[in-house]
């Protein structure tokens, strides 16, 4: 087995609890191994991420006065992030004003939201060929041109400000409420001087979630995250989770994969031109998905392949053919005509049911 910088053994996935080992990352999708969960539900939070993570950052301080992202003016130690130019009693009334569990206190369930939306919102493989999979050259070229041109026109930061005591107060952009003059607001240069944002409602349109460490990306009036503001752009493989750049990609059930990525998600069998199976917007194989899935008639005892006909009646389960929906006592087939369910098996009438045949 090969190992990865990124395996934590110690790192149990919160969905799988103790039924998953610990976090080993998949060799091309961004999940783990052992329960095939995603990385962000391990609370790991990889150097790929922080590295994904502090490439936005610099690019943000570098189009802006802020020298460091940790130049809060303030020391804040119970805090794992605060926003920067605030002193104390600002950044706790902006802390106030965030739900409980989203507040980034040290080692709690916030800084645990915080790191999982790191990972979500701004994934690295969206920034640098590094992180990503065998690009072609010609798909790093495009890599680096999407990267200039969503940084050139739509990424920044929210700067977190009290509204003036003397204003009337501002229409928060998102609900539309009144941000009431004195209030912890949040504003974004790309919408304008005057738009703001309640500190709870500074989210990405997509998703809905808070938008980590206020970082935003704007477009036609909207914030966005990193990773919905890509996609936006370009479509996403659902199995890498990489944006695609090849000229050609396969379509299924709403989403695309890599041609090459269009595989079982079980066993990562190429799907091209095979029968597969969805299920959770995932692609399996009929065997796979045989093994893991399939019901097994209540009569013949055998698995109902994924594309053949069942009846199915409070949990039991038959193929839809004469010989295995029919009368335990007398044969009779039931397709399409009333039945008498007793003790798990199923009767043409109450006379058979109670073992008197016709």
């Amino acid at each position: 087995m090969v190992a990865h910088d990124d395996d934590d053994g110690s790192k149990a996935c919160n969905n799988c609890g103790d039924t998953c080992p610990g976090f080993s990352a998949h060799y091309w999708r961004k999940i783990c191994r052992n329960c095939k969960c995603p990385r962000e539900d391990h609370n790991i939070i990889s150097d790929d991420a922080r590295a994904g993570r502090n490439i936005y950052m610099a690019d943000v301080h570098r189009a802006s006065s802020l020298a460091s992202d940790d130049d809060s003016g303030c020391a804040l130690d119970e805090y794992a992030w605060v926003p920067p130019g605030l002193g104390p009693e600002q950044v706790h009334s902006y802390m106030n004003a965030l739900p409980e569990e989203k507040v980034p206190y040290v080692d709690s369930i916030g800084e645990r939201y915080r790191n999982r939306q790191i990972i979500l919102q701004l994934p690295p493989h969206d920034n640098e060929a590094r992180f990503c999979n065998g690009l072609s050259e010609e798909e790093k070229r495009e890599l680096c041109f999407f990267v200039a041109l969503r940084k050139r026109d739509s990424l920044g930061r929210g700067v977190v400000k009290q509204v003036p005591e003397m204003s009337e107060g501002y229409s928060c952009k998102e609900c539309g409420e009144c941000v009431t003059a004195g209030s912890m607001a949040v504003y974004a240069s790309r919408a304008g001087q005057h738009t703001c944002w309640h500190a709870s409602c500074f989210i990405c349109t997509t998703c809905k979630e808070l938008l980590v460490d206020l970082i935003y990306f704007y477009k036609d009036s909207k914030v966005y995250c990193g990773r919905h503001h890509a996609e936006t752009l370009k479509p996403r493989c659902a199995a890498c989770d990489e944006i695609i750049f090849a000229e050609q990609c396969t379509e299924a059930e709403d989403s695309c994969w890599h041609v090459q990525h269009f595989c079982c998600f079980e066993c990562d069998c190429p799907l091209g031109g095979m029968r597969y199976v969805m299920r959770d917007n995932k692609p399996y194989c009929c065997h796979c998905f045989e093994s893991l899935y399939a019901e097994f008639c209540d009569s013949c005892g055998e698995p109902i392949e994924p594309d053949a006909s069942q009846m199915a009646h409070n949990g039991q389960h038959w193929h839809a053919t004469n010989e295995c929906f029919s009368c335990c006592t007398c044969g009779k087939a039931l397709l399409g005509l009333p039945f008498l369910p007793k003790s798990g098996e199923i009767y043409c009438s109450p006379d058979c049911s109670n073992g008197i045949p016709p």
